[in-house]
Formats: structure tokens, sequence, C-alpha cells
């Protein structure tokens, strides 16, 4: 029979540097239950069973650590082990991950996060860009280029008025919206006339 790997003490995270991006807290349990069933795969019933008597003296070793008294690692170890054994007791053979009904299921469920993570990061990523186009559309030089273009398609931008040529220039930086609204009006209004002038296509 092989001798069960010791679980190695752990020691407290190590805050993260300043200055570096933010990351997702680690689950301690997740990692102590992965590690469980590292070690696990190809014991049979009688060497799980010893390496859950190994995890229960560590953890029973490690009762009086003021910096382990709020980790979740080792009870998620110890958990596992009892998990493993009596599976092992029930179906017989060696632990094999792969075959693990409860461990498939589980990474089953993590994919299906992964992927609902990434739709809603593409979608954040998608509504971000829409801003950035809307923002950019309304900016003052942009509303102001677009309303000048379109009066000289028009035809109307040699007969503006001195007033005139000044509403122009400052309806963009007024109010940006209604800039928008009137380009895509005289725009229209154009499209719709040059649709009625004789030897227009119907």
């Amino acid at each position: 029979m092989s001798t069960p790997a010791s679980r190695p003490r752990r020691r407290p995270g190590v805050p993260a540097a300043r200055g570096t991006a933010p990351r997702e807290p680690v689950d301690r349990a997740r990692v102590g239950r992965r590690s469980v069933r590292r070690l696990a795969t190809g014991m049979t019933h009688p060497e799980a069973a010893a390496a859950l008597e190994e995890a229960e003296l560590q953890q029973h070793m490690d009762r009086d650590r003021e910096d382990l008294a709020d980790d979740e690692r080792g009870p998620a170890e110890v958990a596992e082990w009892k998990r493993i054994v009596q599976l092992l007791a029930t179906a017989g053979g060696s632990y094999d991950p792969d075959t693990d009904a409860f461990v498939q299921d589980e990474l089953a469920a993590d994919a299906e996060r992964e992927r609902t993570r990434q739709l809603a990061d593409e979608q954040r990523r998608q509504e971000e860009e829409a801003e950035a186009a809307r923002r950019a559309a309304l900016a003052p030089d942009v509303l102001r280029h677009a309303l000048l273009r379109t009066l000289a398609r028009t035809g109307l931008l040699d007969s503006l008025s001195e007033d005139e040529q000044a509403a122009v220039n400052r309806l963009p930086d007024s109010d940006p919206a209604a800039a928008l609204a009137v380009n895509a009006l005289l725009a229209r209004a154009h499209e719709a006339g040059a649709g009625l002038r004789p030897g227009a296509a119907s």
C-alpha cells in the first residue's frame, strides 16, 4: 500500500502588491478539494482511508494555529477525503476523478459559470463600445462638421446669413442631441426633395 503524501503546512496568503490589478479571491476550499483529488487518483479504499487519517491528524495539529483559524482548506480536504473513502467503499476499485460523478458535475457547473461570465464580459464590452461611439458622434466638432457637410450637400451652406451661421456653430456645443437631430432632419428633407425632382428614380 502506498503511503499518502502529507499535506504541507499552509501559510496565510500574502497581500497583493500595491498597483497590481485586483484579483478574484482564492477559493481555498476549492484548492484543497482539487489537491485531494490529485493525490487520491489511483488509490484504493484502504489507501484513501489511510490518507483520511493523515488529513484528520494534520487538521488536529493545526487547530491551535491562529494563522489558520479562518482557513477553509484543511476542513475541505478532510471532507473530500471522507467523500472519496465512502465512494470507494461503495464502488470498489481505485479512485478516478474522471469517473467521479460529483467531480464531473462540478466541472460542468464551472464551465457554465465561465461561459456566462464570458458572455457578460462580451456584452459589457459591446455596450462600452456603443457608448464610446455615441459620445464620439455627439462631440461638438464632429457634429459641427456633419452639419456643415449636410448643409453643403443641400446647397444651403452658401446662403446662410451670419446669424444662421453663428447658430449652426453654437448648436453642437449648447445641445449636441439637438444638433444630431437637426442634421438627420436636414439629410432626410434633402433626400425626400431629391426624390421629387423631375428625372428622379420612382
